[in-house]
């Protein structure tokens, strides 16, 4: 990771084809974020080779690179099933050294060279809709052996392993076969699903990133979208959102993750101390009684920097409550006149 943070945004957008609007609206929802994404993993794209040429320009808005991994021929039809693209800003695009598709339509990844981390490889993948096919396809992930220090898997992993989910599970059950090799692959890289993780917080109340859609007994929603992340990310902690779904791009939620980078830990408010306040005897005597607190100055043998530390804690605390009593004060009499 780098000293900034690092912002993945994964959505299924159920086709995109040349469907400008849409791409104008992905646009605009991306723009709108207080933290731009570096990196974008989109599933279902339905884009061919001749399509990825003529059909993305609305999508190249980052002047970074995009990565396509085409879907699978529909018969004889000029249709495809089964895709995933990642796409990463200007900023992230010089840090990527390799590049590869892991299975065809279904899981793409790149490797990006960080500052302090050797190598993070992000794993994109659209996961079959059957626990039968789902299975050879954590099978060739887990056999690439990709060899980054450190991985997140994203995307749309079309499973449930646990009740996460409100009508029809269906097919979206884990079965015996799919459960060996899924547990397989997240032994093999040391991977949690960020979404379950005390060190990353969740910014919205929401709890599915799918929703069909439907009312009464045909409604389905549900957790299928996940972001898997390696252990030592998960030290670093960060923070994961299910954000509101926008119908007319796609009835799953794009799913939004930042992981702290090596020296920034959850951001902190800063405070200032209000030197004006030493002007007044009331307030001068109230911070030199929070400077002295309730414990003497530590002997030789205490631990200095640890009462150095809480002692000015206090007096910053003293002084925020002084000058927020000033600030109402004044108010008080601005409103009185």
């Amino acid at each position: 990771m780098s000293e900034r943070p690092l912002t993945i945004v994964s959505l299924n957008i159920r086709g995109l084809g040349k469907d400008s609007a849409k791409q104008k609206l992905i646009k605009t929802w991306l723009s709108s974020l207080q933290n731009p994404p570096q990196v974008l993993l989109i599933q279902e794209h339905h884009l061919d080779k001749q399509g990825v040429t003529n059909s993305t320009k609305g999508l190249e808005f980052w002047q970074g690179k995009a990565f396509w991994n085409l879907g699978i021929p529909m018969g004889t039809s000029q249709r495809t099933s089964a895709e995933t693209a990642i796409l990463v800003d200007r900023m992230t695009a010089p840090l990527i050294k390799k590049d590869g598709i892991l299975v065809e339509g279904r899981a793409q990844y790149v490797t990006l060279h960080l500052p302090d981390i050797s190598e993070l490889s992000i794993v994109n993948t659209y996961a079959p809709r059957t626990s039968r096919e789902r299975t050879p396809l954590w099978k060739k992930i887990s056999e690439a052996n990709l060899s980054a220090e450190h991985i997140i898997l994203g995307g749309d992993f079309n499973h449930l392993e646990e009740e996460g989910t409100r009508g029809q599970a269906g097919e979206r059950r884990i079965y015996r076969r799919e459960a060996a090799t899924w547990h397989h692959l997240t032994l093999q890289y040391g991977l949690l699903d960020a979404w379950t993780l005390d060190n990353f917080k969740k910014m919205s109340k929401k709890e599915y990133t799918f929703d069909n859609g439907r009312k009464g007994q045909g409604s389905v929603v549900s957790h299928i979208d996940k972001f898997l992340v390696s252990q030592e990310l998960d030290s670093r902690g960060g923070r994961i959102e299910a954000a509101p779904s926008i119908r007319k791009i796609s009835n799953h939620s794009p799913l939004v993750m930042t992981v702290w980078g090596r020296t920034l830990a959850p951001p902190k408010t800063t405070t200032y101390f209000d030197i004006t306040l030493l002007k007044e005897d009331e307030s001068r005597s109230a911070l030199l009684e929070a400077w002295e607190g309730t414990h003497p100055p530590p002997s030789q043998d205490a631990n200095w920097p640890g009462w150095l530390e809480a002692t000015i804690e206090r007096v910053l605390k003293c002084n925020g409550k002084l000058a927020k009593e000033r600030k109402r004060e004044k108010g008080a009499r601005t409103r009185g006149l």
